[in-house]
């Protein structure tokens, strides 16, 4: 028997290449931290609104997140990072959602409960990090999100500020 040269056989390799970019056919279908590629929007998480309130005993992280995938999850946990006007993290505080099990298109809400007086008095920014599990409750999947600036007048709902100009 014949063995194939070098040369067919990289000529080989490169039309089955060819061939698989062509089809758009990945031999990798799941992207970074097991998350689906960005061709199948299967598990797509938004945040829609958030706000850092003030309050007297605990301060709160509220917000809300879109499913804006194709598949339903559940038990999702949203965990919020603080960090310190020099981007040193002061620590994290988490939450779940409501509801428990988010369809395609819909929303939940959640609030953070912040009672850690460190983050309470040095915190100036966050962001967020959501972890969920799929319709089944058998696999894992995280995403990282937005988070958003502690200002000084965070002590009201959540609105804007009594000046006029535009902070988008």
């Amino acid at each position: 028997m014949k063995l194939l040269s070098s040369t067919k056989i990289f000529g080989l390799t490169f039309v089955l290449t060819t061939i698989l970019l062509v089809l758009d056919v990945s031999l990798f279908s799941a992207g970074a931290f097991g998350q689906e590629n960005n061709n199948n929007r299967k598990y797509d998480i938004v945040i829609l609104d958030h706000a850092y309130l003030s309050k007297f005993f605990a301060d709160e992280l509220v917000g809300e997140i879109l499913n804006n995938g194709t598949a339903t999850i559940k038990a999702v946990r949203i965990t919020a990072s603080f960090y310190d006007d020099q981007d040193e993290i002061l620590g994290t505080e988490y939450s779940g959602t409501t509801p428990f099990t988010i369809n395609p298109t819909n929303t939940a809400a959640f609030t953070i409960k912040i009672s850690d007086e460190s983050i309470k008095s040095n915190a100036t920014s966050y962001d967020f990090t959501a972890k969920w599990k799929d319709e089944y409750l058998s696999s894992n999947y995280f995403t990282r999100l937005i988070g958003g600036e502690i200002s000084a007048d965070n002590s009201g709902g959540g609105e804007d500020d009594d000046d006029d100009d535009d902070d988008d």
